[in-house]
């Protein structure tokens, strides 16, 4: 069986090369996903050749899509070996519709392909993010126009000196949205300061809003790779018009105009956020789906 571990940061070393040299744009790959998220679902990974093969889930277990330099066709074989070694139905997540087509021309007829809507990663050109330019965005411009016009506020980078102030925001979110367990935890808020605590050694930028001088709203995330960078968390206070418009487009013009694309992630088939997503227009709606064998299911 393929030994999987759960990520360390010193990982990060090898595993992010092999992610970035890719090319892919999912959120998938950048190391920070991995690693923060590890313990809510359970990632685990493996270096097997030049590749990165990574497992999830604890009671449902699938693998995700083979990334690295070499026959994809065999460390597909590898996974494959290692779902019958352990005797479980094999899954794999986060196939692309691109790797569809590669993946019937490596396996002929052997899986079946099932689409992961609420997973699929909506990403933007950092140019119509940053600009906001045509008419489309006309009620973008206008919600920044409003927001700068009432209140009195501030963006800044965020440094170790606003963790806190990151921390406090996303906790006071997760408690006037219902989403805090009853000892006032969640699992977001747990990836928030895992993202926090080891914010420099998983090469973490972000950006934070006051107005009149508190901490209202912050943004945080990564490079995938030189094109594109992945935004995890994105959160702002209730009781202010346009907070949300004013964050997610001073991060992009501050911190992300080196990039062409800014992938803002999945919207978990929320009804809402699904609707905002689309509501900036993504360049990619980056669609994924689950393989499974056909001899497993029938």
């Amino acid at each position: 069986m393929l030994e999987f571990h759960y990520p360390e940061i010193k990982d990060r070393v090898w595993v992010q090369p092999i992610l970035a040299s890719s090319g892919g744009m999912g959120s998938e790959y950048a190391f920070g996903t991995m690693y923060i998220w590890r313990w809510t679902y359970h990632r685990q990974i493996c270096r097997w050749n030049d590749f990165v093969l990574s497992s999830l889930g604890k009671d449902q277990h699938s693998y995700a899509v083979p990334v690295g330099n070499g026959s994809r066709k065999e460390a597909v074989e590898a996974l494959l070996a290692d779902a019958k070694e352990r005797g479980i139905p094999f899954r794999m997540w986060g196939v692309t519709q691109e790797e569809i087509e590669e993946f019937e021309s490596l396996f002929p007829g052997k899986f079946l392909f099932l689409p992961a809507r609420n997973d699929a990663d909506y990403i933007y050109r950092s140019s119509d993010l940053i600009t906001l330019a045509g008419r489309k965005y006309h009620g973008k411009r206008n919600h920044l126009a409003r927001f700068t016009r009432t209140y009195q506020w501030s963006y800044e980078e965020i440094g170790r000196a606003r963790f806190l102030a990151c921390m406090e925001i996303a906790q006071e979110w997760c408690r006037k949205n219902g989403s805090c367990g009853e000892d006032g935890r969640s699992e977001e808020n747990c990836a928030v300061a895992v993202a926090l605590h080891h914010f420099e050694e998983l090469h973490m930028i972000g950006g934070l809003i006051s107005i009149d001088g508190k901490p209202v709203a912050f943004s945080l995330g990564e490079e995938i790779n030189p094109q594109c960078f992945v935004v995890h968390f994105e959160k702002a206070l209730d009781g202010y018009d346009g907070l949300y418009p004013a964050i997610n487009h001073e991060f992009a013009s501050h911190a992300l105009a080196g990039y062409e694309y800014i992938n803002r992630e999945e919207d978990m088939g929320i009804e809402g956020l699904r609707k905002a997503k689309l509501s900036y227009y993504p360049a990619v709606l980056l669609e994924k789906y689950v393989a499974v064998l056909r001899e497993e299911t029938t």
